[in-house]
């Protein structure tokens, strides 16, 4: 932005009232950041700017600035500025609910958040903040990453050193990050919103791409869209390589808040308790009945899980993504928990590879920050056919499988349904390897190796085919078999804690999340890793 020409610049000498009105001025300039007709072009895309999107999103008021005055000056020979150009990353420190937290993000109006002249990131400020001061960390992105103009202002062109991934895999061990993918993000950026517990982007606005259209097109030909290479169609419903979607900008801050809400500030705490005002023994009369009888029909697993959590509020990551599984976050007794459920309307609530790796990210999630876990479980095993071989889905199953096996938060699991096969035995392995298996069982449960049907297929194969009326036989052999299948006669093997009513489940779960915290206060103090997104 030009500076006032008639105005004289502090020099030392001066009076400090006057370097003070220095101070004020210029960071009255990196106020207008891009200036108004690159402020109005980001309006007229429905975008807000980084200075009024972490206005929204924080509390009134308490944002201090950091680096407020970095950016590139200009002074004449009598030592006046004449022009100054902010830098193109706004960050600081500020509050949340109360809470406080590290907050960044890119200053599209200059140079699409990529000044080729300026220095001015998370790495010199928000990121060691929360390090140092264990605070989550917010990174609200719009950025283009590197600038070739970058290249030729420096005469040259480096090798890039690749030390700046530390601090943020260090970020990823040590406090709750998430990423607000705000418009257009490529290159670096993008990779530094990946590198978050939670991701949202905003359908219709956000893009991520590791290079844009016009870099693919001259690279490898293909000519698309912005939305169609990188927006949330791609990449929260298809690869799942952002956690959710928002409707619009609100939303996306709405989303970041109910997520960090459930977390602790560092790995080394628990979740704080939160009061709700939902009495832990209410006796859910719905949950006898929510389960058909008829084996083959499905019933809507969100409202189980809204039945039985603190006031029927949970919070639910990847719901477009590896649909057969539920991941969610919710309070039981006002104790943060981490939720797993089947949904049998998505392929019969089968684990696919999305699911699986959908299963290992959200457990090594809840081990990271020491959440205990509650467990809806319905899985008739791992997903068949040529279409799940090509996906390897049972080599990502495996993965879900050493997951569960490395964590060491407790968990209580409700076995409402199926539990077939080796992909159940990721939920039903999840816990402390020397602790108790809390398992309940609800009597439509019905639990093996292999499905009967299946089973009876696989097993019986040359008997059934030798019978005079083979189907007529591979039925008798299903209907002798099903009469097995009781869970009480698996309850009187211990194969569960016990059979309950349906209708104790919240009162159990609530019974368990409380007596599970003086465990999660000792985990709290292992060393962690970085949870991998």
């Amino acid at each position: 932005m030009p500076a006032d020409p008639n105005r004289e610049s502090w020099k030392p000498g001066m009076s400090f009232e006057y370097a003070v009105e220095e101070i004020d001025y210029i960071k009255g300039l990196a106020q207008e950041m891009g200036g108004p007709e690159r402020i109005k072009r980001q309006h007229d895309g429905g975008r807000y700017t980084i200075r009024e999107r972490i206005e929204k999103m924080v509390d009134s008021d308490s944002f201090i600035e950091a680096g407020p005055l970095v950016g590139a000056a200009e002074y004449d020979e009598d030592g006046n500025l004449t022009s100054f150009t902010p830098g193109g990353f706004v960050m600081g420190l500020a509050e949340i609910n109360g809470r406080p937290v590290s907050i960044g993000g890119d200053d599209f109006t200059i140079s699409g958040g990529s000044p080729h002249n300026v220095r001015k990131g998370a790495s010199q400020f928000t990121q060691p903040l929360s390090l140092q001061y264990g605070i989550p960390y917010v990174q609200l992105i719009e950025g283009v990453g590197h600038s070739s103009k970058s290249d030729e202002s420096q005469g040259h062109m480096g090798l890039p050193s690749g030390e700046q991934w530390h601090r943020s895999a260090r970020l990823l061990a040590r406090v709750p990050v998430a990423a607000g993918i705000m418009g257009s993000v490529a290159g670096a950026p993008a990779a530094y919103a990946l590198m978050s517990h939670f991701t949202v982007m905003i359908k219709g606005q956000s893009q991520i791409f590791p290079s844009g259209p016009p870099v693919v097109k001259r690279a490898i030909g293909e000519d698309l869209t912005k939305d169609e290479l990188g927006g949330a169609k791609m990449h929260v419903h298809d690869s799942g390589q952002v956690d959710n979607e928002a409707e619009d900008e609100e939303d996306a801050f709405e989303q970041i808040k109910a997520f960090l809400s459930y977390l602790p500030n560092t790995t080394n705490e628990v979740p704080p308790r939160v009061e709700t005002g939902d009495d832990p023994n209410r006796r859910v009369e719905e949950l006898l009945t929510i389960m058909p009888i008829d084996r083959r029909r499905a019933y809507d697993p969100r409202k189980l899980i809204s039945l039985v959590v603190d006031n029927g509020e949970f919070f639910e990551m990847r719901r477009h993504w590896g649909g057969s599984l539920i991941t969610a976050f919710a309070r039981l007794d006002g104790y943060s928990v981490g939720i797993l459920g089947n949904d049998p309307m998505a392929i019969a609530g089968a684990m696919d590879g999305d699911a699986a790796d959908k299963y290992a990210h959200f457990v090594d999630l809840c081990d990271t920050f020491n959440m205990p876990v509650v467990i809806f479980l319905d899985m008739p095993g791992f997903m068949l056919g040529s279409w799940a071989e090509k996906k390897a889905t049972m080599r990502r199953g495996v993965r879900a499988l050493i997951a569960s096996a490395e964590a060491q938060i407790p968990k209580v699991e409700f076995n409402v349904r199926k539990s077939y096969g080796v992909a159940a035995d990721a939920p039903n392995s999840l816990g402390h390897p020397d602790g108790l298996n809390l398992r309940f069982g609800w009597p439509a449960g019905e639990w093996g190796g292999i499905p009967i049907e299946g089973g009876v297929a696989a097993a019986y194969k040359r008997e059934i085919e030798a019978a005079p009326d083979p189907e007529a036989h591979r039925t008798m052999i299903e209907e002798r078999l099903l009469k097995m299948r009781s869970p009480m006669k698996a309850a009187q093997h211990f194969d569960v804690i016990d059979l309950i009513d349906p209708r104790d489940t919240r009162r159990l779960a609530c019974t368990f999340v409380r007596l599970a915290q003086p465990m999660l206060k000792e985990l709290a103090q292992r060393p962690k890793r970085a949870v991998r997104p």
